[in-house]
């Protein structure tokens, strides 16, 4: 291709690029996702999904640690390798036997409890910093350390207690852990009991793990997205692995399961991940953005002021963003 023909193609990409800015900003329905889509690259948020992925997957095993050695201490054999069945079901690719064989006493309990405290209180840690970088709070009005602590122990309690009656009940309506069969009245309920569940959750960690001052209204657009696509995920887990990733463990054998479940809670966290950034549009009007001339928009400069905004370290430290005046195209 020559220069000519080059210079062509790339005029032509320009026009085309410019005629769909131009439609967006002027249609809201389109600027909304453009804005979200903007938003949650400049504040690297699959990142922020990784390490929320990292340290989830870090708490799972404990956590079956101690509720193996529970389900011992109080149940039957028999019934216990009936529980824990049930259970494997609701993780992708994580094989019955390989929980079954899980066991202890009192001192594999207290490990796996202290361990499970430490990976829950860093999974709620990092959602909460999380959260603060999507809002873009200051870093001078972050939580410290040990009032970060104390309120990840209650929200992961209440929080952790929530997520798993979610996962019971999906699993119970779908009839993937449970041979009872529900009519399609009891299976409508309990759809609608879960994705109320879910919707709840998602406003109640929206609502907490932040230091923004918001409402329950600023939430629930974004509680709405994430809890149905959390619902979803849910209830399609077990066709998806089923019908498609159990083929990896043919390939990668038992580092497959590692691989899936990790790519099961960045999933989860990417879902998360969207619905704070559409609050956090909504909320302070972060659209339409210019996808070819920014700053060229108010919601632009906006949103590019908060991001300066959150590097304040200190309280007596003035921090703010000024856009110098954009020079005349050459006639």
């Amino acid at each position: 291709m020559s220069e000519k023909d080059e210079a062509g193609a790339g005029t032509r990409q320009s026009k085309l690029t410019a005629r769909v800015d131009r439609f967006q900003q002027q249609h809201r329905w389109a600027a909304i996702p453009v804005a979200v889509l903007r938003k949650y690259s400049d504040d690297s948020s699959s990142n922020l999904a990784a390490m929320i992925a990292f340290w989830a997957f870090f708490s799972v095993f404990p956590l079956l640690l101690v509720f193996a050695t529970l389900l011992g201490f109080f149940l039957p054999a028999s019934d216990k390798n009936s529980v824990l069945t049930r259970v494997a079901e609701m993780f992708p690719l994580l094989s019955a036997s390989s929980v079954h064989s899980l066991s202890g006493s009192w001192w594999a309990l207290v490990v796996g409890v202290v361990t499970a405290l430490w990976s829950g209180l860093s999974v709620v840690r990092t959602i909460q910093q999380a959260f603060n970088t999507v809002w873009e709070v200051p870093q001078v009005r972050q939580p410290k350390l040990v009032a970060s602590v104390l309120r990840s122990v209650w929200v992961l309690a209440v929080m952790g207690g929530g997520l798993v009656l979610s996962v019971l009940i999906t699993g119970f309506v779908t009839g993937t852990t449970t041979a009872i069969s529900l009519g399609w009245a009891g299976r409508l309920a309990g759809y609608v009991i879960a994705v109320a569940l879910d919707v709840g959750l998602f406003i109640a960690a929206f609502r907490i793990l932040t230091q923004a001052d918001i409402t329950t209204r600023d939430v629930l657009p974004g509680a709405v997205l994430s809890g149905v696509a959390f619902w979803v995920l849910q209830s399609v887990s077990s066709l998806i692995i089923s019908r498609y990733l159990h083929k990896a463990q043919s390939t990668y054998g038992h580092f497959a399961t590692v691989i899936t479940i990790l790519w099961w809670f960045y999933i989860e966290g990417v879902v998360s991940m969207y619905g704070a950034q559409l609050n956090v549009v909504l909320k302070n009007r972060l659209y339409p953005r210019s996808l070819t001339k920014a700053p060229d928009t108010q919601a632009d400069r906006r949103a590019y002021r908060a991001y300066a905004k959150e590097r304040t370290y200190h309280h007596d430290e003035d921090v703010n963003a000024t856009f110098q005046p954009r020079e005349p195209p050459p006639r």
